[in-house]
């Protein structure tokens, strides 16, 4: 099929990744390349040039925000994200392409929607957006196209706006996240962006009231929050990582005995849950978003939100779990391949296209 893809333009979709998105993004783009696509993303100029890239705009506008202003404007962002993806509906409406997938996080597409030769799918990758509310609510969801849910507590989040969603889950490789050879380490670990929302300091504090050393992974988003609320909490035998490459944190996901998910908000789905699992390494985690359809009795234990107390008794309960079984489920529930599958039956019903060796979802 020929298939356009619109990412976002918060970020360069290119390692290191800023986040899921843009890493969501980049592996999705070449699986479907991989199967035999032809495949455009339509993302910022400063995205991987591996990439089948056409650029809409120069840079990505955080970055370039912060570059030229020396701050972060929400409102100049908006405005140059508005413009480029405008300006990209209107190319599309000649285009022929016979999928076109939207993957921003802009209500433009949305917005331009009617113009397009060919329905407009929109994967949602976070909570209820105010900007894209009150285009569904101007022009109805009948009138956007077709939207795809990442988790069914997210479909909840969106429901009162768009009664009709698919849901498919996130994938990770479970080619590339494998159990490394390292013997297990009575250590825990904690990974992803640094800031107040992912609740680093809390699982330092659960992983100190339990007895076990944590190992911390990710780039500092809020240096504030990071010299105020975490490093103080810093153990000597803890350890902060920094960002590290995805094969170096495949090592350390596996040596570990427990991962640690301590999200202070709702988070639509966790990529770092699937990630764990898929190195063998069980997951506590707060009880809450999505999190509770990822981690099953037999690869993880959830706590009350924002509980130390419960999250450290989470930890230990645990240390008990085979990794074996956390692998397996992995593989079966949440592996790229099958999630690309899904995908491509949903491509196929709207499209004639037939594919030689048709796939179920």
């Amino acid at each position: 099929m020929k298939i356009g893809i619109i990412g976002h333009l918060k970020f360069p979709i290119a390692k290191p990744y800023a986040g899921g998105l843009e890493a969501f993004t980049h592996a999705y783009t070449n699986a479907l390349v991989n199967r035999g696509h032809e495949v455009t993303l339509f993302a910022s100029g400063d995205s991987d040039p591996q990439l089948p890239l056409t650029s809409i705009t120069p840079n990505a506008t955080i970055p370039e925000s912060n570059a030229r202003l020396g701050r972060m404007c929400h409102d100049w962002i908006e405005s140059v994200e508005d413009e480029a993806y405008a300006a990209l509906m209107l190319q599309l409406s000649t285009s022929d392409f016979d999928v076109i997938h939207n993957h921003s996080l802009s209500p433009i597409p949305l917005q331009f929607s009617h113009l397009l030769p060919t329905p407009l799918m929109t994967t949602l990758h976070a909570p209820v957006l105010p900007r894209m509310a009150v285009e569904l609510r101007r022009r109805g969801p009948e009138a956007c196209g077709q939207f795809i849910n990442i988790s069914n507590a997210n479909a909840d989040a969106w429901r009162s706006l768009l009664p009709e969603q698919s849901v498919i889950h996130n994938g990770v490789d479970t080619s590339f996240w494998v159990r490394c050879k390292e013997e297990k380490q009575r250590r825990a670990i904690w990974f992803g962006r640094i800031l107040p929302d992912k609740g680093t300091h809390l699982a330092l504090r659960a992983a100190h009231r339990a007895g076990i050393p944590l190992d911390v992974v990710g780039p500092i988003s809020d240096q504030n929050y990071f010299d105020t609320e975490v490093q103080p909490l810093l153990r000597p035998e803890d350890a902060y990582h920094g960002h590290r490459t995805h094969e170096e944190l495949c090592t350390l996901i596996s040596r570990s005995a427990v991962t640690l998910v301590t999200p202070c908000w709702d988070e639509p789905f966790g990529l770092v849950v699937a990630e764990s699992l898929a190195c063998g390494t069980p997951v506590a985690a707060f009880n809450r978003g999505a999190l509770p359809e990822l981690i099953g009795k037999s690869t993880g234990r959830l706590a009350k939100p924002g509980s130390v107390r419960e999250l450290a008794q989470a930890i230990l309960g645990c240390m008990r779990l085979p990794g074996e079984i956390c692998r397996r489920v992995a593989q079966e529930h949440y592996s790229f391949d099958r999630m690309v599958e899904q995908y491509e039956s949903l491509y196929q019903s709207q499209s004639d296209w037939s594919f030689p060796n048709e796939v179920a979802a």
